[in-house]
């Protein structure tokens, strides 16, 4: 049993049945992570063997039919980036879905419960094509026949999904950029567990439910 599967099914680790949470996932360096947003199937025991990532990530030649770092379960990740597999494809930023394992994760370092979503619907329902997917693709990503923003990162695109998310009352968050910071302290007392190869950490926001 990894450390990850030891430390969620201790109590006060696990993940909650129709939540909605941030994923900060370790990217080599202390104080960068990849910031995504995770719905786990709460029908699959334990709750985070399986779960739908939304995420954005750049995208280059050697990387168009790659997935998530993460666990991935789903051989055929939805990509919503549109090129001619015949042409050189220019590094760009892409949207994604891909169903993982978060508890097979190497790269999770904090977990933040933003929101109670389960009444929303069942998993399928929220996960799919009439869910809240709109709600992350409406999202604007820099045009791929562009060269690439230094402005935008997976940080700045998650916190305009979740103003989109709370616009939408999918959530009740009054500050992004207060619930950012929450975040990010949270992801930074995570990391010498994390350093310590003991897994991820969970937390719950405060500055967003």
């Amino acid at each position: 049993m990894s450390a990850t599967t030891i430390d969620y099914i201790d109590e006060g680790k696990k993940l909650s049945h129709g939540s909605l949470y941030a994923l900060l996932s370790y990217r080599g360096e202390l104080g960068a992570w990849e910031w995504s947003f995770l719905i786990p199937n709460w029908s699959v025991k334990p709750v985070g063997r399986e779960g739908t990532l939304f995420y954005v990530k750049i995208i280059t030649s050697a990387s168009v039919n790659s997935t998530s770092t993460l666990s991935s379960t789903n051989p055929n990740p939805s990509s919503h980036s549109h090129y001619n597999a015949d042409a050189e494809i220019k590094p760009h930023w892409n949207f994604s879905m891909d169903t993982v394992d978060i508890l097979s994760s190497a790269e999770a370092v904090a977990l933040v419960r933003l929101a109670d979503i389960g009444d929303l619907g069942t998993y399928e329902d929220i996960v799919g094509e009439n869910g809240i997917r709109s709600m992350f693709q409406v999202v604007q990503i820099p045009d791929a026949r562009l060269p690439i923003p230094q402005d935008f990162s997976s940080r700045t695109w998650f916190l305009d999904v979740m103003g989109n998310l709370a616009d939408c009352g999918v959530c009740q968050c009054e500050d992004v950029w207060l619930l950012e910071r929450e975040i990010r302290r949270f992801a930074f007392s995570a990391m010498d567990k994390y350093m310590q190869n003991r897994g991820y950490t969970v937390f719950v926001a405060e500055k967003s439910s």
